[in-house]
């Protein structure tokens, strides 16, 4: 065992044996939004041992934005990136790599690419960007509404019935701006991206699977 193999397997001890944390190490994810979703799933997937992440946003950091996502008080009026970079660094010594702007697919298009947004529109054009590309491993496209979260795993060159999940904004259901998210819908997003990421690593994905988690009913759905 080299030096760098005995760093890992010491700090990552827990789950060593779990998951191949070497590959997950120099694996390529890039996460598009840094908001709920996106910024716990990019301190859940540094803690699993992914180092070579890469997450976008052109977005700072609001008041309303510290009960849902991993920001501190202190980061308010900070780009939310900025903030992340700072954060991951300290809990994780993961230099996480940043873009104070939106993606738009013209580069980092490939590995795992994680659609952490907010609106059905940004979906579609990270979409297709993603769809056919021969670069791109993995499409994970979480979806969030007050208790319940759906979970897109899309194989890229195999999307099977992804694209008849896709529709306009206009064509969105609106929930009030007090009913969007919590906390634990978060989490339990961000916890589930991690564990579609192992299943990944260990057996692929073919066409799309779909997670469904509601909170409101206590039930779980995989399709």
């Amino acid at each position: 065992m080299n030096e760098s193999e005995g760093v890992i397997e010491n700090r990552y001890s827990r789950h060593w044996s779990m998951l191949d944390v070497g590959r997950l190490h120099t694996l390529p994810i890039r996460i598009v939004g840094a908001g709920s979703v996106g910024s716990f799933t990019c301190l859940s997937l540094s803690k699993m041992g992914a180092k070579n992440i890469k997450i976008y946003d052109d977005d700072m950091v609001d008041e309303h934005n510290i009960s849902n996502q991993f920001y501190r008080t202190q980061d308010v009026g900070e780009f939310k990136v900025d903030a992340l970079q700072n954060m991951i660094m300290d809990f994780e010594g993961v230099p996480i790599q940043i873009e104070n702007e939106k993606w738009y697919g013209n580069n980092d298009c490939n590995g795992i690419i994680i659609s952490a947004v907010d609106n059905m529109n940004a979906r579609k054009r990270i979409w297709d960007k993603v769809k056919g590309n021969n670069d791109v491993s993995l499409f994970i496209d979480p979806r969030m509404g007050g208790r319940v979260a759906r979970i897109y795993a899309v194989n890229p060159m195999n999307p099977g019935s992804f694209e008849d999940t896709l529709y306009d904004d206009d064509d969105a259901e609106q929930e009030r701006c007090t009913e969007r998210t919590i906390i634990y819908n978060v989490l339990g997003i961000s916890s589930f991206i991690c564990k579609i990421v192992e299943d990944w690593m260990k057996d692929g994905v073919e066409g799309c699977r779909e997670l469904v988690l509601d909170y409101q009913t206590y039930t779980l759905l995989t399709r």
